[in-house]
C-alpha cells in the first residue's frame, strides 16, 4: 500500500509593517539669521578672507536629550568690485562642538587666515568673534559645502546662493554649541561692497527613552534625597534623645549630690547644735557649780562672823 506524504509549504517572511500615522513627537524649531546688504565693512580686513560664525539655538533647557532631526541654511553672498574681477573661495560648514567646562585646559585657537564678521548668539543680531576650534574638546563636522565663485569684471552685483538641507539625526547629551561657519576667501580690491543673508532652521525631538530614563534617575535622586532626609532627621531626632537623656542623667547625678550635701550639712548642723547644747549645758553646770561655792563661801563667812562675834562677847564679859 503507497504512503502518502504530505509536504510542508515552506515559511514566509512578512516585512515588518510600517505603522502610520506615525507616533508624533513633539517638536521645537530653533532659528538664527543674519543679514548686512550693501556694505563695504563687512569684512574687518582688506586681505579678503573673512569668516562668519552664526549660533544656532540648542533647546537644552526645554528638553531631554534633544535631538537634532532637519537642518536647513540658505546663504547669500553678493559681492560688488569697482574694477576687474576675480575669484571667492566658499565654504560652508556645520559644525557641532562640545561647550568646554570651566577649569578645563582645553585653549580656544582662532580660525586661521580670516576675521570674525559677527556672530548671532541665542537672543539677537550682536556682533562678536570668530568661532573657536578647542584642542581636546570633541567637535564634528556635520555638512562641508566648498564651492568658487567667478566675479564677472561688470561692476554689477555677482551672487552666490547655497542652499541645503541636512537629516542628522544626532543627539545632544550634554552641552554643546551648534553653529554655521562661513569662510570666504576673495582677492584683495580696494573698493569692495558686499551683501551677505544667512537663515538657518533647526528641528529638535525629544528622546522618549532618553526622557524616560532621565525621569527614572530623577524619580530615584528624589527617593535617595528623602532617604538620606529621613535618615538625617532620624539621627538628629537619636541626637536630641540622647542629649536630652543626657541632660536628665545630669541632673539626677546633680540633685543626687545636693542631697548628699544636704544630708551632710544637716549632721553637721546637728553635730554643731549639739555641741553648742553640751556647752551651754556645761556652762549652766559651771555657774551653779560657782554660785554653789559661793553660797558655801558665803555661809563659811557668816559662820565666821557670828563665831568671831560670839568669841568677842566672852572676852568683853
Amino acid at each position: 500500500m503507497a504512503l502518502a506524504v504530505q509536504s510542508t509549504p515552506p515559511p514566509t517572511f512578512a516585512p515588518t509593517p510600517t505603522i502610520f500615522p506615525p507616533q508624533q513627537n513633539s517638536e521645537i524649531h530653533t532659528y538664527a539669521s543674519y543679514s548686512k546688504e550693501r556694505s563695504s565693512d563687512l569684512a574687518e580686513n582688506d586681505n579678503g578672507h573673512w569668516t562668519v560664525s552664526l549660533n544656532v539655538p540648542i533647546p537644552l533647557e526645554k528638553m531631554v536629550y534633544p535631538t537634532l532631526t532637519y537642518l536647513d541654511y540658505t546663504v547669500k553672498y553678493g559681492i560688488m568690485k569697482a574694477n576687474g574681477q576675480g575669484t571667492s573661495t566658499i565654504r560652508t560648514r556645520i559644525m557641532l562642538t562640545k561647550v568646554p567646562a570651566s577649569g578645563s585646559n582645553a585653549k580656544p585657537t582662532s580660525v586661521p587666515n580670516g576675521n570674525a564678521v559677527g556672530s548671532l548668539g541665542m537672543n539677537g543680531n550682536a556682533v562678536g568673534s570668530v568661532p573657536h576650534t578647542l584642542d581636546s574638546v570633541p567637535t564634528v563636522c556635520l555638512s562641508s559645502t566648498p564651492a568658487i565663485k567667478e566675479s564677472l569684471d561688470t561692476s554689477q552685483w555677482n551672487n552666490y546662493l547655497d542652499q541645503q538641507q541636512l537629516l542628522p539625526n544626532v543627539r545632544i547629551i550634554d552641552n554643546s554649541r551648534l553653529y554655521l561657519d562661513l569662510y570666504v576667501a576673495e582677492n584683495p580690491s580696494p573698493v569692495v561692497l558686499r551683501s551677505l543673508v544667512i537663515n538657518v532652521s533647526a528641528t529638535w525631538v525629544e528622546d522618549l527613552q532618553g526622557k524616560a530614563l532621565h525621569d527614572e534617575i530623577e524619580v530615584a535622586e528624589m527617593r535617595i534625597a528623602s532617604a538620606e532626609k529621613r535618615i538625617a532627621e532620624e539621627k538628629q531626632a537619636r541626637l536630641e534623645a540622647e542629649s536630652k537623656s543626657a541632660q536628665a542623667i545630669l541632673a539626677k547625678e546633680t540633685a543626687k549630690k545636693g542631697e548628699e550635701a544636704a544630708r551632710e550639712k544637716s549632721k553637721d548642723d546637728q553635730l554643731a547644735k549639739k555641741r553648742a547644747d553640751d556647752e551651754a549645758t556645761a556652762d549652766i553646770d559651771a555657774k551653779k557649780r560657782a554660785e554653789a561655792l559661793a553660797e558655801a563661801r558665803r555661809a563659811t563667812i557668816r559662820v565666821v562672823t557670828e563665831t568671831k562675834a560670839c568669841c568677842l562677847i566672852l572676852v568683853m564679859m
